[in-house]
């Protein structure tokens, strides 16, 4: 294991809000091309996020913010309330944007700290893994850490016995054998160098946390990483005065149990409408496939299916740039509509917004929790 103090660090500064992942290997966006430029080898994960899937029974992961965190100033905390016989049984996973060759030198480097542990010691246990997301789940490198009760960066290098492709390889952090709570922030994947202290460790600005979200339903779950605050119905509303109506209702029978109601009255103006705008809090990449679903059902309709109509978009209003969008038809008992769409390009957080519009007369919509998960990358 290498360990080392902060104070031995020349750190480089850039904000991880702005970061997001490269959309092919040779053109990563300029924050990530600035911090790669710092390291001894070729980055192959994106250190900027945190938003790692984690797992296991009897184990709860959060985010945490503190700007006294290195590396950016936001961690995950794993909580193993139960310790298990197998140190997989729990544990966290770091996605690759870039693939690993076979013969590859791959080393990464994290920051972490225990916070409680059930060892006599005091200390943390953890084991890293490089390896595939996918059964049967081959791996290289597995070392197993003990990490401290005080804030250090830990480094694992491993030779590749495998390839590792970017669409399904990871760093594996496994950590259930140990009843403990233990907080992992930033961390950096390279190959071609068997240390990243070597040259120097960067420490970026304070990054954009992880959302703690309610559960998604079961049709959403494990199709992606959530990127928007379904509980936060603050939207942005913009409509045609006299002619179109906005109300908020709590409604029991519907996931988090609120709902919006756009609605339009008989008008001339075809052009009349309402629009509803659902802010992301984080960023989104050039290439990322998003997936907009929202609960909705129809109030009234002038069609003869009784059917009222509603468009969904993926857009940025600022820039009037818009990246996809569909008109749906919503029947009258509560149904999960899916959109699928992809970023043209790099957005800061609340850059990107999910548009929702109602137009014509006499109709009305009422509009449960909006997800938006970030279900894959496109990168060459």
């Amino acid at each position: 294991m290498v360990a080392f103090r902060f104070a031995r660090l020349a750190l480089l500064s850039f904000a991880l809000a702005l970061v997001s992942q490269p959309a092919s290997a040779q053109s990563l966006s300029p924050e990530l091309k600035a911090l790669e430029e710092q390291l001894p080898g070729r980055l192959v994960n994106d250190p900027s996020r945190i938003d790692w899937d984690s797992y296991g029974p009897e184990f709860h992961a959060e985010s945490i913010v503190d700007e006294s965190i290195p590396g950016g100033g936001a961690a995950r905390r794993f909580h193993v309330k139960q310790a298990s016989e197998f140190i997989y049984a729990a544990g966290t996973n770091i996605p690759l944007i870039r693939n690993v060759k076979r013969g590859d030198t791959v080393t990464i480097g994290f920051y972490a700290r225990t916070l409680e542990s059930s060892e006599s010691s005091g200390k943390g246990i953890l084991r890293v893994r490089f390896q595939k997301d996918a059964a049967p789940y081959p791996g290289f490198g597995e070392q197993t850490l003990e990490i401290g009760t005080e804030w250090d960066w830990y480094e694992v290098t491993a030779s590749a016995e495998q390839g590792l492709d970017r669409k399904n390889g990871i760093v594996a952090i496994q950590f259930g054998r140990t009843r403990q709570v233990l907080e992992i922030g930033q961390a950096i994947v390279i190959t071609g160098a068997s240390s990243i202290i070597g040259r120097t460790a960067p420490q970026p600005e304070p990054a954009v946390a992880p959302l703690a979200a309610p559960e998604l339903p079961k049709p959403l779950q494990g199709l992606g990483t959530l990127i928007n605050d379904p509980t936060d119905r603050d939207w942005g509303f913009a409509a045609t005065e006299g002619v179109v109506g906005v109300e908020e209702y709590d409604d029991s029978t519907i996931w988090l149990g609120k709902t919006t109601r756009l609605s339009t009255v008989p008008s001339t103006d075809e052009t009349a409408g309402v629009d509803a705008l659902v802010s992301l809090n984080h960023p989104v990449g050039k290439g990322d496939e998003i997936l907009v679903a929202l609960a909705a059902k129809t109030v009234t309709s002038p069609t003869g299916d009784g059917k009222a109509t509603l468009g969904v978009r993926f857009f940025a209003p600022a820039a009037g740039e818009t990246f996809g969008e569909a008109v749906v038809g919503v029947g009258d008992a509560w149904q999960l509509v899916r959109f699928v769409t992809k970023a043209d390009r790099n957005m800061t957080a609340r850059e990107a917004m999910v548009g929702l519009r109602i137009t014509g007369g006499t109709q009305a919509i009422d509009v449960g929790p909006v997800y938006v998960l970030r279900t894959g990358t496109s990168v060459e």
